[in-house]
């Protein structure tokens, strides 16, 4: 039973439900993280993100099952081919999922612009695994829309204007990770092996990534920073409080978080393939519970010194 239990996970690609997370980024840099109504829509919401992901995970695993027998890595990983799972249970699962999202939708989240992002995760998932794949550089951009729908889909269900800065800033760092994954395969698997896992390797290499990977981060560096600038006014002396000021310091917390990323991934290609494993780096933790303190008292702290008074 509990063997069964751990192949729908691995079925349902649960590991992979931190990237649903993007759904409360929005939330966050609106400043309304303090408005409770909002919580029981976006944990939905959430919910219907991992759904979408699953239904995408699921049709990706029927269609390729035939040629995930074949692979001695996927064979092990992914319970269709490899038998733990039948193909009438996957079915009914997939109509679970959709059952789930298409009910969610019409009875407590009936939001045109919500549904709207929804349908783009699973067609560009789709997208991705039936054709772009196979198409060097487009691969990576459209895998990084994935987080960019995640994050929209949060601000439409709290129907909060969508800045350019989270728009730019969200798809960099999909871009980044995306690159480090790519990185990960060739440096793990070799040229060979990582040509057949996935063809689209033929017209990578490590120096050219490398190469992306600088680009990408000097990119989400300056986005980032130039954001803080600009949201706070910190160009113009004496507009933003000390506490608000203090965001300053989250610049070079988030450049370290940035260079230990690159190095984790370089030194332990491994962690690259499957991102989760780098929020057991005590390095990467201390960084960014840093980060996040700072960020949270220089855009809630007025909220915490009211809440504080009553």
């Amino acid at each position: 039973m509990v063997h069964k239990i751990k192949s729908i996970f691995h079925l349902l690609r649960v590991r992979q439900y931190y990237k649903n997370v993007m759904i409360f980024v929005g939330i966050f840099f609106s400043q309304r993280l303090f408005e409770l109504s909002l919580y029981f829509t976006m944990i939905i919401g959430f919910i219907l993100l991992c759904c979408a992901s699953s239904f995408n995970y699921i049709i990706n695993d029927l269609r390729d099952i035939e040629e995930d027998k074949t692979h001695p890595e996927k064979l092990r990983k992914k319970p269709l081919a490899s038998g733990e799972l039948s193909l009438p249970f996957a079915i009914i699962l997939l109509m679970i999922l959709a059952l789930v999202i298409i009910s969610c939708l019409i009875f407590i989240i009936p939001n045109i612009m919500f549904i709207f992002m929804l349908i783009m995760i699973i067609i560009t998932g789709q997208f991705y695994n039936y054709l772009l794949k196979n198409y060097a550089f487009i691969d990576i951009l459209i895998l990084s829309t994935g987080y960019l729908w995640r994050a929209l889909a949060g601000c439409a269900i709290i129907i909060e204007y969508v800045s350019a800065w989270l728009f730019l800033a969200i798809f960099e760092i999909a871009l980044f990770l995306s690159i480090a994954k790519r990185k990960g395969d060739l440096m793990l698997l070799g040229k060979d092996k990582a040509i057949k896992h996935k063809k689209v390797y033929d017209q990578y290499s490590s120096k050219l990534l490398d190469q992306f990977q600088v680009m990408t981060a000097s990119s989400l560096f300056i986005t980032y920073s130039l954001y803080l600038i600009f949201k706070f006014e910190l160009y113009i002396p004496g507009s933003a409080s000390l506490i608000e000021y203090m965001v300053i310091f989250t610049i070079p917390i988030s450049l370290y978080i940035i260079m230990r990323f690159m190095y984790l991934t370089s030194a332990k290609p491994e962690i690259a393939r499957s991102t989760e494993k780098v929020f057991f780096d005590k390095g990467f933790i201390i960084a960014a519970l840093l980060l996040s303190i700072f960020l949270f008292l220089s855009f809630y702290f007025n909220e915490i010194v009211e809440i504080l008074n009553l």
